[in-house]
């Protein structure tokens, strides 16, 4: 007759017997320690644990800051890894933003140190373009509003990039986020090239979870262009839709130029 082990036994007797039965090899053992940084982020990567690894890759290509920002220029605006490397190669030389050398190392980040989607990126051990923009929702939406014309430059049309549903938003605002971001997954991307996509087009209830949980701050530049939180004065307060539209019309009269930092406008004017 069998002898039935009680696994759920307080003493872990059952649990004891079995466990005794196997080992733990070197090899395996080996396999556990060499692999400690991966096991921190196997099967839970989030926008934080993306961002680590984006900056990682940036810093080890020796990128300037300069080029940190053109790589999320172009991957925040196109959005797709091969068309960013086509179109850079066939941009003229005389239309390359090429400050130190900043074109071709962009470039080169792109083809070498990127793809696609998520699932390519597990088999090519490369960063996946897709995700850059939800590692920085508030520049991800800073880029939109620099290259947006005035007339373009709407709340609704805001609503419609899945980053803003990531930023610290009111229940009120956030409810202006699901929409567009419904809209976005349905109406706009119908479809994927992604070969090895499984989920079904379309609205995904826990996606949208997940990053309507975020808090991230919008950003503005400053009257040198540089990065800074919106609006500047240190503040954990959350976005409202009148805050939001406010920070949008900052955008029709952004002149870095003649100096006038924006940044310290008052965000009710």
């Amino acid at each position: 007759m069998a002898i039935v082990k009680d696994y759920a036994e307080v003493t872990g007797v059952g649990v004891a017997n079995s466990m005794s039965e196997v080992s733990i090899t070197p090899e395996l053992v080996e396999y556990l320690k060499k692999r400690r940084e991966d096991w921190k982020t196997f099967g839970k990567m989030d926008s934080h644990l993306y961002r680590g690894w984006l900056f990682r890759e940036m810093e080890s290509s020796q990128l300037s800051g300069e080029a940190k920002m053109l790589v999320y220029a172009m991957a925040c605006i196109i959005k797709s890894q091969p068309r960013i490397v086509q179109a850079m190669k066939d941009t003229p030389e005389s239309e390359q933003y090429g400050g130190q050398g900043v074109w071709f190392a962009v470039r080169n980040f792109f083809d070498t140190k990127c793809t696609q989607y998520v699932t390519k990126s597990r088999k090519e051990k490369k960063f996946p373009v897709v995700n850059i923009p939800n590692t920085l929702p508030g520049l991800d939406i800073l880029m939109w509003c620099l290259t947006s014309t005035d007339e373009d430059r709407t709340m609704e049309n805001l609503a419609r990039r899945p980053t803003f549903t990531q930023v610290h938003l009111t229940e009120e605002a956030q409810t202006l986020a699901k929409q567009g971001y419904e809209y976005y997954w349905t109406k706009i991307i119908k479809g994927t090239k992604n070969d090895d996509k499984v989920e079904k087009p379309g609205m995904n209830e826990d996606f949208y979870n997940t990053a309507s949980k975020d808090t991230y701050r919008l950003y503005m530049l400053d009257k040198n262009g540089r990065v800074q939180e919106y609006p500047s004065t240190n503040t954990d307060r959350s976005y409202s839709s009148e805050m939001v539209r406010n920070y949008l019309r900052n955008f029709e009269v952004l002149e870095v130029q003649q100096g006038e930092d924006l940044g310290q406008r008052s965000t009710t004017s």
